[in-house]
């Protein structure tokens, strides 16, 4: 609701405050009482204002407050403006500055426990008791430093009393039932009455205290404030009208000064301990319940992981906490673990495993003390309930308290027996393999060292078979009929054509034990297919194929062994002629690709399907197209090749399809 564009409650406050400041004069109080809690309604008046128009405010304050401070002290007018100005600059360094940053909304404080909120009341009470008592309006004001003492006393007790009713307070419930806090009630006011009614002077005053800190303790924090502020104001109003401890119990009498700071010292206490104890008990009561909260919520996740393990210990190693995960992992219940040491279910052999490991005396605290200083995450054997073996992986982490101290520690892993068995599954399975791998190569190794001794066998019997053979041709053994020279040609053939695979059975061989020489020099590539290309041609002069070759004019210079490229280019050469029907074409290509040299050899053949071109490097394989039409050849060719071009540090690379011809592409580095 709002009065002409201003907020109600804000006319309200600037009402009650003019009420309060005219008050002395219209009642002819005394001037140690003037106009209390007039400063902390001030201050809560400019607190209501949004912060940009808090120095209009003040402004309209100030010419609103002087005609009745002028009146209550019987001092001029312009005096009045300055005892104005005593009470709005003062208000408004309050309003400004008091917990700047912190507020939520116009009125709304957030925190009234902190040093700043202390520094800017006591500040604010300063420059408001300082201001009047220098330029001393009216007659009958205290002066020097009574006056000063009495003046700040009271302009801290009204923002003490005024401003906890801005205070944004926290929505909990109240501690106490609906009896307990109408029965503290009825009994701070029978007490307050008690105190404060009768025409005494006993001191009895401090019985109030623990009649409004039970109401700090277990009512809401905002009922604590509204109640600290009726007692106070009550405290002060009754001692106006003459009543209560502090009103004039001496025989001879008290000044009213003294009287007035004596009601102002109650205030003092009152407010100091309350509205702190309220706070300090709402907030408890907060972290309390969230406390509660996560609690809940972090036992729920505990044992909603029924597949986790989660056990607890103290510092002792008893455990603390058994979660649902670990009596369904180890079968053992809650009610039948707490209390107890989990080290219980570690056979002792287990300890001295891990013990070992981390080089720490056989204990079981050593080994979890130095997991805990490693981090790191190991297998642990338990012992089920029903005396199996269950292998948990586990991670033990450390609970610290806030003062250093270890509290206990907590353990988390998950059942691994099932992945351990796997694993060693795995590992037999792979040991097997890894003992058929060395026999297969020690096999391997034996076949080798056979091929090699068998072909270096074989080379004199050839040689000596081949000798012969020469010397029956050429007549030196005798004339030979038509027939058995035919018979010798045949018997030449064959020999060269075993001489040939002992070659190349004896070069794989060196290949594979690492043992082949080749020299390296430079050597032009159109060259060396040249002479291949010289060398082949002969056997397609009385076939219809055309055999092609294609160099460029530049030499094509690579790092190698001529003898040993001649042959590559040879056997790729020789398989596009065995493998290309007549009526086919074979064609060799040298040429260069950026840093590399190329050699292509294409036909348009039978080919090879595309499952089969994996086994193509492999010693003695033969396709199944070529084993059907009987097509004659040792599965050898290209195994040297690939043994010579990785020795030259080239690849070859093999394109191929079933009636579609072969490309065969090898690349070289150029020199």
């Amino acid at each position: 609701m709002r009065v002409h564009g201003v907020p109600a409650r804000t006319v309200v406050l600037t009402v009650v405050l003019l009420v309060l400041l005219a008050a002395p004069g219209v009642f002819d109080l005394s001037r140690a009482y003037a106009g209390w809690p007039a400063f902390g309604l001030a201050v809560a008046v400019l607190l209501d204002v949004p912060r940009g128009r808090r120095r209009w405010a003040a402004t309209a304050l100030v010419v609103l407050s002087a005609l009745p401070i002028s009146f209550s002290y019987g001092a001029p007018l312009l005096l009045g403006a300055v005892g104005a100005l005593a009470l709005a600059l003062p208000a408004l360094l309050v309003a400004t500055h008091l917990l700047r940053g912190e507020h939520t909304r116009p009125g709304a404080l957030v925190e009234v426990d902190s040093l700043r909120f202390l520094v800017v009341v006591l500040s604010g009470a300063a420059l408001n008791s300082v201001l009047p008592t220098v330029v001393g309006i009216g007659d009958g004001i205290p002066s020097g430093l009574e006056a000063l003492v009495v003046s700040f006393v009271a302009a801290t007790t009204a923002q003490l009393v005024v401003l906890p009713q801005l205070v944004l307070t926290s929505d909990r419930p109240p501690s106490a039932g609906t009896l307990e806090l109408w029965s503290q009630r009825l009994v701070l006011t029978v007490v307050f009455l008690a105190v404060f009614w009768p025409r005494s002077a006993v001191g009895l005053a401090f019985l109030v205290l623990p009649a409004i800190g039970w109401a700090a303790v277990r009512a809401t924090q905002r009922e604590t404030h509204v109640q600290t502020f009726l007692v106070c104001v009550g405290a002060f109003a009754l001692n106006l009208l003459g009543r209560g401890p502090y009103a004039d119990p001496a025989p001879d009498g008290l000044a009213a000064a003294a009287s007035a700071s004596l009601v102002y010292a109650f205030v003092l206490a009152v407010c100091f301990g309350t509205v702190p104890l309220a706070l300090v008990v709402s907030r408890l009561s907060s972290m309390t319940t969230y406390a509660e909260r996560s609690s809940s919520a972090i036992e729920l996740m505990l044992e909603s992981a029924t597949g986790t393990l989660f056990i607890a210990v103290d510092e002792t190693g008893r455990t603390t906490h058994w979660s649902a995960g670990a009596a369904r992992t180890l079968g053992w219940t809650s009610a039948e673990m707490l209390g107890r040491s989990p080290a219980e279910l570690n056979p002792q052999e287990e300890v001295d495993r891990h013990a070992a490991y981390f080089g720490v005396p056989p204990t079981h605290a050593a080994a979890l003390h130095a997991m805990v200083d490693t981090g790191e995450r190991r297998d642990w054997a338990y012992r089920h309930r029903d005396g199996g073996t269950v292998m948990v992986s586990l991670t033990i982490s450390q609970i610290t308290e806030p003062s250093g101290r270890v509290a206990g520690y907590i353990a988390s892993g998950e059942d691994a027996t099932e992945r351990i068995e796997t694993q060693r599954t795995l590992e037999a399975a792979l040991e097997r393999e890894r003992e058929s791998v060395l026999r297969l190569q020690e096999v391997d190794h034996v076949k080798q060292e056979l091929v090699s001794n068998v072909s270096h066998e074989l080379r004199t019997p050839i040689t000596s078979i081949s000798g012969y053979s020469e010397l029956l041709s050429d007549g030196s053994l005798g004339e030979l009929n038509r027939q058995q020279l035919d018979a010798l040609a045949r018997i030449e053939r064959n020999t060269t054509r075993l001489g040939l695979l002992v070659e190349d059975l004896l070069l794989l061989s060196r290949a594979e034990a690492g043992h082949l020489q080749l020299e390296r020099r430079p050597t032009d590539l159109r060259h060396v297919a040249q002479e291949s290309y010289d060398l082949v041609s002969p056997t397609v002069a009385q076939r219809d194929l055309q055999l092609d070759l294609d160099v460029p004019d530049a030499p094509v210079t690579v790092l190698g062994d001529p003898d040993a490229l001649e042959r590559v280019v040879t056997n790729l050469t020789g398989n596009a002629i065995k493998f290309t029907p007549d009526g086919g074409r074979v064609t060799v290509t040298v040429s260069r690709s950026g840093r590399d040299a190329l050699l292509l050899v294409s036909d348009t053949g039978i080919g090879i399907s595309e499952e089969e071109q994996a086994q193509l490097f492999t010693r003695f394989f033969r396709s199944s197209r070529v084993v059907e039409e009987a097509i004659q050849g040792t599965g050898l060719g290209l195994s040297i090749v690939d043994a010579i071009v990785t020795r030259h540090g080239g690849t070859v690379r093999v394109t191929s399809a079933i009636d579609r011809g072969t490309r065969v592409t090898v690349t070289l580095p150029l020199a």
